[in-house]
């Protein structure tokens, strides 16, 4: 098997982990769930983080 970096999709290894909490506020928002249970082995999908206003 060839192992590619993500750049390899036009992601810059870099900005994954940007990307990656971009992705986790914008579910937030659109109260969507940020997590899956088949694969994380959570009893429910649910709606992850919290908005602390100031």
């Amino acid at each position: 098997a060839t192992v590619e970096t993500t750049a390899a999709l036009g992601v810059p290894p870099q900005q994954v982990e940007a990307l990656a909490f971009a992705w986790l506020a914008y579910r937030f928002t659109a109260r969507q769930p940020g997590n899956l249970p088949s694969v994380t082995g959570a009893a429910d999908a649910r709606v992850l983080g919290a908005l602390y206003p100031r």
